[in-house]
């Protein structure tokens, strides 16, 4: 009996050992991380970090900054693995993946929350109200902080990376929703440091009249090319309003000299599960490796 007791016990022992070994957090081979607390709109941000396979630090790589990355960073940083240079792969050039998430996202609540202030450029307090009820937001959402959240891209995003990495000056940038408007402001007000584009299901239609096409109209002023590979992108169970006004934003682009775009719109996908198909398809296009 003693020794049905005892070994009953090494079993229970052993299966404790075994859960307790099996479970444990998971975390994306091969990426690093930071936190920056910026001194410009005193915010703090998280920047998850993808190396292309074989980074070799005697090269020089191209910097692709993807935009709500609490959700959108395991998506691209995958698919930079398998689409990257190996022997299965080589769809996509070398490049270093890197997401920017506000340091307060715990949960999608946070997230939707926090994205509020830096991915607008305008204030409307109509939205404000409505969104700091909706979302059930703890403190009111203030619109319109867009030009301050580029500074913190510009002057301590960029320079961390490309004081820790090894980067050419060739930048892309791509966001989702709220952040694929801010990077349909970006073509006009940042293409000094991103020449690609990544604009997804953006919500340029519904913000403050569309007040992107004031934007555009004030470039125009002054320019006759813009130099950007642009990458635009819907759903097509999405709003079909909002669908319509990216085709004739991408219209709007195309008499600009320098300009190459490509718009898809997926089929049967909706606002939501659009999202990994337009980070791969925006991925591929941007970076699409040279035959050799």
């Amino acid at each position: 009996m003693k020794k049905i007791i005892a070994t009953s016990l090494l079993l229970l022992f052993i299966c404790i050992q075994i859960k307790a070994q099996d479970k444990t957090s998971y975390s994306i081979a091969e990426t690093e991380t930071y936190v920056v607390r910026s001194k410009i709109n005193q915010r703090a941000y998280s920047l998850a970090v993808s190396l292309p396979n074989q980074y070799n630090k005697t090269k020089k790589y191209p910097v692709y900054y993807l935009l709500d990355g609490y959700y959108a960073f395991p998506f691209a940083a995958e698919s930079n693995k398998i689409l990257g240079g190996w022997l299965m792969g080589n769809e996509i050039e070398d490049v270093i993946i890197v997401s920017i998430t506000a340091n307060k996202e715990k949960d999608f609540s946070d997230w939707l929350c926090q994205r509020w202030p830096d991915y607008t450029f305008t204030q409307s307090p109509t939205f404000d109200t409505r969104f700091t009820e909706l979302w059930h937001s703890a403190e009111p959402l203030v619109s319109g902080k867009g030009d301050a959240f580029l500074q913190v891209i510009r002057k301590e995003i960029i320079p961390l990376i490309d004081k820790n990495y090894s980067t050419n000056q060739e930048r892309g940038i791509s966001g989702h929703s709220l952040s694929g408007q801010f990077v349909a402001n970006l073509l006009f007000k940042a293409n000094d440091i991103f020449s690609k584009f990544g604009i997804n299901s953006p919500w340029m239609q519904p913000y403050n009249n569309n007040d992107i096409r004031l934007v555009e109209k004030d470039y125009a002023k002054n320019h006759s090319s813009l130099k950007a590979k642009v990458f635009l992108s819907f759903g097509s169970l999405e709003v079909k309003e909002e669908i319509k006004d990216l085709y004739e934003f991408e219209a709007l682009l195309k008499k600009y000299q320098g300009v190459e775009t490509k718009l898809v719109i997926f089929d049967d996908e909706t606002h939501v599960s659009v999202i990994p198909a337009m980070i791969n398809r925006c991925l591929k296009y941007l970076y699409k490796a040279e035959k050799k």
